[in-house]
């Protein structure tokens, strides 16, 4: 049933309790980049999906007016007369031909436009930022703090600095969002200028997207979100008084006005944020498209994802037979459960960090002081299962390695999972010396303390753990 029947006349449908409704569905919101925003709404490319502000103020503190609905319809309908072009200008919008929302009832395309943080604020303002504040503190300043960071949890390390990355994902710019205000206090202006404004407009800006990131909005949140994009206003002005910029004409930057207004309408911004189905662009598109020959790709898009859909439930009506077979098969005895350890789930590069690393230097470089003992004792559990501490420690002096360099993995990934499979928690092992980087400074070694399961589930604390 066509949208447009189904919202004036409504559908049955059925609730989580199988109890049948009479729903009407409408177009509520419009997720999308700005150049989706403006090919949906008929305006040019330069101006707001959303208000009437014109072009040459969109870097001022205030929002403009919501465009008038009525007047675009009553454009719209002058599609097949000869002042066409002119009644679409009058009304704010390019001559477009019965847009799908034009006949949707209860629909207002420009209220509908939601805020994308995404492709808003992690690829479009903090990108300019950064760019603005290399040019302001220069980039190797830049890089220099952030290789002086200390490591800490959750806080990604840029050891090479970040103004030389390029194609930074949205993952990696909120990663930077982290470290950012460390990276401006105290720093040194050109011409002696003072850094306050630099500062107070980095902190403003990071206020104002850690706010919106809010999975829970309140009116005392939406205060204090208006008050960061003010302070923010107030005090961009710093990067033109340094000759960085000449305006602040950034439709995206205009954007982040009507984020207050959205939010009481739809709710907080993990609604309609773009990042969940961007994600699957590396999942679903980007194969597809190279296993196509580049020309009339979207039916072999198709095609290709059909066939791996096929693939993937054939084989998982296999594994379900499998399954249904193997229980069948045993006796069904109570087996005990055995013990979930946390470290199970372990990812490690194919390759080692370090190969051929000598014995002696792992005394001396890692730390490794007793690295003989611990290998000939593993080695004797191996091959002696259950054996006794007294005896253990009679055979350890005569395990003869033969060899004498190893390979070295400098981290290891793992999930910490509970014992019901529910959630997990990724965390990295870092197991680095100190070293000399490209331009011949000496980059701190980092060790990080490892408890591991000695396999005893009753033991708590550090207990059981080695």
């Amino acid at each position: 049933m066509p949208l447009r029947v189904a919202g004036i006349k409504g559908v049955v449908m059925k609730d989580g309790k199988g109890i049948q409704h009479r729903v009407h569905p409408i177009l509520a919101v419009y997720v999308g980049d700005y150049p989706e925003q403006v090919l949906v709404t008929g305006v040019k490319t330069g101006e707001c999906p959303k208000c009437d502000i014109i072009p040459d103020e969109l870097g001022s503190p205030t929002p403009g007016n919501g465009r008038d609905l009525q007047k675009v319809h009553a454009a719209l309908a002058c599609v097949d007369t000869e002042t066409y072009h002119d009644v679409c200008a009058n009304a704010g919008i390019k001559p477009i031909y019965h847009p799908f929302w034009e006949r949707l009832p209860y629909v207002n395309i420009y209220h509908a436009i939601t805020p994308d943080i995404l492709h808003q604020i992690h690829q479009g303002i903090l990108k300019h930022l950064l760019s603005w504040l290399t040019r302001a503190c220069g980039a190797t300043e830049i890089n220099a703090r952030c290789q002086r960071l200390s490591p800490n949890y959750h806080i990604r390390v840029f050891p090479q600095g970040i103004t030389g990355l390029s194609r930074v994902t949205g993952k990696e710019h909120d990663l930077m969002c982290r470290i950012l205000l460390g990276l401006v206090i105290g720093v040194r202006l050109s011409d002696n200028f003072n850094p306050a404004r630099l500062v107070r407009a980095v902190r403003a800006f990071l206020d104002f997207l850690f706010l919106a990131h809010l999975p829970r909005q309140t009116s005392q949140t939406l205060h204090r979100l208006d008050h960061a994009l003010k302070a923010f206003h107030e005090n961009k002005s710093i990067f033109i008084d340094l000759g960085i910029r000449d305006n602040f004409k950034i439709p995206k930057l205009h954007s982040l006005h009507h984020y207050i207004t959205a939010i009481k309408l739809f709710g907080s911004t993990d609604n309609y944020n773009t990042q969940y189905t961007e994600r699957l662009h590396a999942d679903l598109t980007k194969p597809a498209y190279r296993a196509s020959n580049a020309r009339d790709e979207l039916p072999q898009m198709t095609r290709w994802l059909e066939r791996r859909e096929k693939i993937y439930q054939r084989s998982k009506h296999i594994l379900t037979r499998q399954a249904h077979q193997q229980a069948s098969d045993i006796n069904h005895t109570r087996i005990p459960v055995p013990c979930i350890v946390p470290w199970q789930q372990m990812r490690m590069t194919r390759h080692p960090s370090v190969q051929r690393v000598p014995i002696e230097d792992l005394n001396i470089r890692y730390g490794a002081t007793d690295f003989r003992n611990a290998f000939a004792w593993f080695i004797v559990q191996q091959r002696r299962p259950g054996i006794r501490s007294a005896q253990l420690e009679r055979e350890i002096p005569y395990v003869n390695l033969p060899f004498t360099t190893v390979s070295v993995y400098h981290r290891i990934k793992f999930r910490q999972v509970d014992q019901e499979q529910k959630s997990s928690v990724a965390d990295v092992l870092h197991i680095q010396p100190s070293r000399h980087n490209k331009k011949g400074h000496i980059v701190a070694g980092r060790f990080d303390t490892a408890l591991l399961h000695n396999g005893q589930a009753n033991q708590t604390g550090i207990r059981g753990k080695r």
